[in-house]
């Protein structure tokens, strides 16, 4: 190394060092619910006229800033102190408001402040859904606001509208005026989340790959699914881009159909008689749905046997009767955390756009050949 260089290395080395309290910047931007990290900062940059490479400089010690629609920037404790005396907003504050800033998202990485904003991977599984931009620009928000999501898409109900972080056929999102039904779906889909909780969730996950199975295999799939693809207008781009949006009014209804096997049988008020009873009615609403009950009904079989063994976790208290009671995740769910992202929530092995299986001996359930 020659002089200079080493010199540089000195004057780098003392100043992570020497770090000084950061104090608050001039302007202060807003905190948004959900929002990634990588959108705030990038946000709270163009808000003070910083370059975002200034103001990560600031935070802590990391690599280069990466575009905030396809990773994330990940902080370890002392990188989100500074960046809370930067923003004026309290640690809790900004922990509540943005979820990658929680603490088994925060990096374990060094004494100092130090980011990390991986370039093509983010740590963990992560979906960034971009914002209503007519909802962002309401709140006087910029139109560029991403979001951290545990599905692939989102649904704004106020301006209805399905939303995701794909450009496909130039479209930014899709418009649901002329299908109600998804919104209100969308809405009972929100409401048995907040009525169960981490079951709920569980759940509507489960019910929702149940669809993929059928969505996958054409001759499963109910012809209201195509009916509702030809009242999107205009150009939409791949097939698996609108799956869940066809998929979800008949996904968020089987949800509520799980949700009242497991409520029972997690209280242990379950029978063989009720759960062959409760298969029959499975059965008839794929009948109404215009669906061949009896090939449609093995997955169904399947989700069956994961949640046929011990109903919840040692320990685990039984849910209280009354409709509007938290219900625990079960087994095979148990210690999920809130922002798991629904594919990685389920317990099914399939998602959208795989191929049947080849035949398995040890399951019964396969439909391979039937497409």
């Amino acid at each position: 190394m020659d002089r200079a260089s080493a010199g540089r290395g000195r004057k780098a080395g003392t100043r992570r060092r020497s770090r000084r309290p950061p104090s608050p910047l001039p302007r202060q931007a807003r905190l948004i619910g959900g929002e990634s990290t990588g959108s705030f900062v990038t946000r709270l940059a163009a808000l003070n006229s910083l370059p975002v490479e200034d103001l990560m400089d600031r935070v802590g010690d990391g690599g280069r800033p990466m575009p905030v629609q396809s990773t994330e920037v990940y902080l370890n404790p002392p990188a989100l102190q500074r960046l809370a005396a930067l923003s004026g907003h309290g640690v809790d504050l900004l922990q509540r408001a943005l979820p990658h800033l929680r603490s088994h998202h925060l990096l374990e990485d060094g004494q100092g402040p130090v980011w990390r904003w991986p370039q093509w991977r983010p740590k963990g599984p992560l979906f960034l859904v971009r914002a209503c931009d007519l909802c962002a620009q309401a709140r006087r928000r910029p139109s560029e606001v991403y979001l951290v999501s545990v599905t692939r898409w989102r649904v704004c109900a106020r301006h209805h509208r399905w939303l995701d972080n794909l450009r496909e056929a130039g479209t930014t999102w899709l418009s649901l005026a002329g299908l109600p039904e998804v919104v209100h779906a969308h809405r009972q889909r929100l409401m048995l989340e907040r009525r169960l909780g981490a079951g709920g969730r569980a759940l509507f996950a489960d019910a929702l790959h149940l669809a993929a199975f059928w969505w996958n295999i054409p001759s499963l799939s109910p012809p209201v699914w195509a009916a509702r693809r030809k009242m999107i207008p205009g150009p939409v781009g791949g097939d698996l881009r609108i799956a869940p949006l066809v998929c979800y009014p008949e996904a968020a209804h089987l949800a509520h159909l799980l949700a009242r096997r497991e409520r029972r049988r997690m209280r242990g008020t379950w029978s063989v008689t009720a759960d062959r009873d409760w298969l029959e009615q499975i059965g008839g609403l794929l009948e109404d749905w215009n669906v061949p009950a009896l090939p449609a009904l093995l997955p169904v079989d399947l989700w069956m046997q994961h949640h046929s063994s011990r109903p919840l976790a040692a320990g685990e208290p039984r849910p209280a009767q009354g409709r509007w009671r938290r219900l625990p995740a079960p087994l095979p769910h148990s210690g999920v955390l809130a922002d798991t992202h629904l594919e990685e929530l389920t317990c099914l092995p399939w998602r959208f756009g795989d191929e049947p299986r080849l035949p398995d001996a040890t399951q019964v359930w396969s439909v391979a050949g039937q497409a």
